[in-house]
């Protein structure tokens, strides 16, 4: 009799440079899919109000704000070697080259936006534990079911967690860097 393995089985964790190879072997065709803790996470299709709120925030953001931070749409930034989520929008620090080299750090970007609908629990936990462990100041979850924007700052790394949560209703308006504002009526659809 051949003897037993104590070894349990561990889940494979994926680089972003191994993750770049894939990707530019074609492993993931069309598909949507982004490194989260190292982990190939397939995101969910974009219906009409998710992209309706993308692109009202995207307009929302990029007039208010201006030259004073660059908003990037469902582009990738760079939480640590193991994580390279794809938020709905980051506004992130002004760069000479709009990040023309690399995607923005951890450190770069000033706040993320998650679109919520079919994805909303999944908001809530990994990604809010991501952004918060990679020290994200500010994370707001569009939640579209709840018609509200949960507005999550304070982050604990190593707790993976935000300390603080304000819910933002139609009616409300929300800060954003540089002083001016942005209704929480002209975000949702």
């Amino acid at each position: 009799m051949a003897p037993r393995s104590s070894v349990a089985p561990t889940v494979r964790r994926f680089t972003q440079d191994e993750y770049y190879r894939m990707a530019e072997a074609g492993l993931f065709c069309d598909e949507r899919v982004e490194l989260l803790d190292g982990e190939i996470v397939t995101m969910s299709p974009k219906l009409t109000p998710h992209a309706f709120a993308v692109n009202r925030l995207m307009y929302a953001l990029i007039t208010k704000l201006g030259s004073q931070a660059l908003v990037r749409v469902q582009d990738p930034i760079v939480l640590n070697n193991w994580s390279e989520p794809e938020p709905d929008l980051a506004v992130c620090q002004p760069d000479p080259d709009n990040y023309k080299r690399a995607h923005p750090r951890a450190d770069q970007v000033l706040f993320v936006i998650e679109v919520a609908d079919s994805s909303l629990t999944y908001d809530r936990t990994r990604k809010a534990q991501a952004y918060a462990a990679s020290g994200i100041p500010e994370y707001w979850i569009v939640n579209l079911i709840d018609r509200q924007v949960e507005v999550l700052t304070d982050p604990d790394p190593g707790a993976q967690r935000y300390r603080q949560q304000h819910d933002a209703f139609t009616g409300d308006v929300l800060p954003l860097p540089g002083g001016s504002t942005v209704a929480v009526g002209d975000i949702l659809p």
